[in-house]
């Protein structure tokens, strides 16, 4: 009697142990799921924007529209129209006066015209001009909301801000680049080559240019464009001032207490040509196709071994794609880079 009791028991105990352990594995797969940040609540849904939605979930959600409409915002399509004069309508609204700057590209011999938006304060020293940019166009066939809606939204934002400060102390402009994701980056190449070729006086009075590409990605890591890595592991020499780019934005996430990690500035995007003329360079990145590590897993949430954007260059960087989490995070710091440098540059002496 004591024997078979002793067995029941056992059998009992071995069945809660299998009935826990399948608990445990079930928590353990919903934790993975909601750390690769596709959790509801940092995500943006496809439904019509509204008066009470955000200003950065309006953008987003406009520009999806837009990519409804016109199949992608490609610099060769229909769609980079819309979302240029979207641009314009928002900007114009926030009293900036806007000019287009029109440029030709190639892509496997036939050749294609496209432009910037440009937008700058009104007053503040000609002398001493903080730019800051995004690029407009996307990829063919694809809503392009992270790679760079997600930078665009931001970059709307910052502007409006800085406009309603009031008269700067410094000029601040604003760009929105056409063709990024061509080869070299014509949009904003084509902007620097002129002004070295016809005006470098205004390429000298450039303090500085930040940019932003890829800023909501749904496995982010919150990336600075590291001005320290050393020349020897750059394919750019690192321009004079980049340090202290590199550091207002690391010192403004250090008063947040928010985690940062930094990362290659020279890749291929648009401050490169920038860089290439000695102007001091730095920015944001969230991630694109590049693996999350054990250690920035631990920093910010999300699965390692995952691509920290899964979706990139595919038709899947629709509106679902955008952390709202890691874009809040990234455009109050721009904002905070604008806002400031507006009225004081020399936060990059």
């Amino acid at each position: 009697m004591r024997l078979r009791t002793r067995r029941k028991t056992l059998v009992i105990a071995a069945a809660i142990g299998a009935v826990l352990a399948l608990l445990l594995a079930l928590i353990l797969a919903l934790f993975a799921v909601g750390n690769l940040a596709g959790d509801s609540d940092v995500l943006v849904d496809d439904s019509d924007p509204t008066p009470d939605d955000p200003p950065l979930v309006q953008h987003l959600k406009k520009f999806q529209a837009l990519a409804d409409e016109y199949g992608d915002r490609s610099a060769r399509g229909p769609g980079y129209e819309a979302a240029a004069e979207y641009v314009e309508e928002q900007l114009a609204a926030a009293g900036y006066d806007t000019e287009r700057q029109y440029f030709t590209f190639e892509r496997r011999g036939e050749e294609y015209e496209t432009f910037n938006v440009i937008a700058e304060t009104d007053g503040g020293s000609e002398d001493s001009v903080v730019m800051l940019g995004a690029h407009l166009d996307g990829v063919r066939g694809s809503a392009a909301m992270n790679d760079n809606a997600s930078g665009v939204s931001a970059l709307l934002e910052a502007a409006k801000a800085v406009q309603a400060q009031g008269e700067p102390t410094n000029t601040v402009r604003f760009v929105w680049w056409g063709a990024e994701e061509y080869r070299n980056s014509p949009g904003s190449r084509h902007y620097v080559e002129d002004l070295a070729e016809n005006d470098p006086d205004e390429l000298d009075a450039i303090a500085a240019y930040l940019n932003f590409d890829m800023i909501a990605s749904p496995n982010y890591v919150i990336a600075v464009y590291d001005a320290r890595s050393g020349e020897d592991e750059a394919r750019l020499e690192v321009p004079d001032g980049s340090v202290e780019v590199m550091d207002m934005f690391t010192d403004y996430f250090d008063s947040q207490d928010q985690p940062w990690v930094g990362t290659g500035w020279d890749f291929d995007s648009d401050q490169v040509a920038f860089a290439h003329e000695g102007v001091a360079v730095g920015g944001l990145y969230s991630g694109s196709d590049e693996r999350k590590t054990p250690r920035e897993a631990a920093l910010f949430g999300g699965t390692p071994g995952k691509n920290r954007d899964p979706n990139y260059h595919t038709d899947d960087d629709d509106i679902e794609n955008i952390n709202m989490e890691a874009l809040t995070i990234m455009s109050d710091a721009i904002t905070h880079a604008a806002t400031t440098l507006a009225r004081d540059a020399t936060a990059l002496e």
